[in-house]
C-alpha cells in the first residue's frame, strides 16, 4: 500500500486541529497590554495579569460585605475548583475585590480563612483608582445602592454590581466570560482543561 505525501500532510493537520483549543475559547480581550498593581490577602505585591503568566486563570470579582450574589459566586468558584480535581493545581484562582476601601488585605485574609481557601487562591485589592480602572477593563460595573449610618456611627454600604467571572489563558487573554454566581462548574472546568 502506497500513501502519498499530501495525504499524510492532510492527516497530520487534521489530527493537530483535533487537539487544539475549542472555537468558543478564542481570545476576547488581551489583558497583557496593561498591568494593574495590586496586593494580595497577605499584603504581598500582585501584578494583574502579569503574575498569572504561564497558567490559565479563573478570575472572579466580589466584595466581602456582599449579602448575596458574591456568596454564591464564591461557592460556585469552589465548585469549579472541585470539578477540576487534580487539574486544579494547573489553574490559578483569583478573586478581585471591587470594594478596596473596606476590603484591605487583612479583611481578605479573614475572608479566605472563612471560605477555607487554599494558599494558592489569590484574593486581591489595591488603590481605589487602580481597582476602578481594572474593573472597568474587565466589564465589572459597580454602584452604591444603599448607604446607611448605624447607631454606632459606622456606615453600612451595599453595592449593586455585575455578576461575572472570566477565564484567562496562559497569555493573559480573556477567552470566556461566565455569570459568576451561575457559572456551571463542569463547563468551566472543561474549558479550563482545554487550556492546559
Amino acid at each position: 500500500m502506497t500513501v502519498r505525501l499530501p495525504a499524510l500532510v492532510t492527516l497530520a493537520l487534521l489530527l493537530a486541529a483535533c487537539g487544539g483549543r475549542p472555537d468558543h475559547l478564542a481570545p476576547e480581550d488581551d489583558l497583557s497590554d496593561a498591568s494593574w498593581s495590586l496586593v494580595d490577602q497577605d499584603a504581598d505585591a500582585f501584578a494583574f495579569p502579569d503574575d498569572l503568566a504561564g497558567r490559565p486563570a479563573y478570575v472572579t470579582a466580589v466584595y466581602t460585605h456582599c449579602p448575596d450574589v458574591c456568596l454564591a459566586t464564591m461557592q460556585q468558584t469552589k465548585r469549579v475548583r472541585e470539578a477540576l480535581g487534580a487539574d486544579a493545581a494547573a489553574v490559578r484562582f483569583v478573586t478581585l475585590t471591587f470594594d478596596p476601601e473596606r476590603d484591605r488585605p487583612a479583611v481578605l485574609r479573614q475572608y479566605a480563612d472563612v471560605w477555607d481557601l487554599s494558599d494558592d487562591w489569590t484574593l486581591a485589592t489595591g488603590d481605589p483608582d487602580e481597582v476602578d480602572r481594572l474593573m472597568e477593563r474587565l466589564g465589572v460595573r459597580v454602584r452604591v445602592s444603599r448607604s446607611d449610618t448605624l447607631e454606632s456611627g459606622a456606615v453600612a454600604t451595599l453595592l449593586d454590581h455585575s455578576d461575572l467571572s472570566l477565564l484567562l489563558d496562559a497569555d493573559g487573554r480573556v477567552v470566556e466570560t461566565y455569570g459568576g454566581s451561575a457559572a456551571p462548574p463542569e463547563m468551566v472546568a472543561e474549558d479550563a482543561r482545554a487550556l492546559l
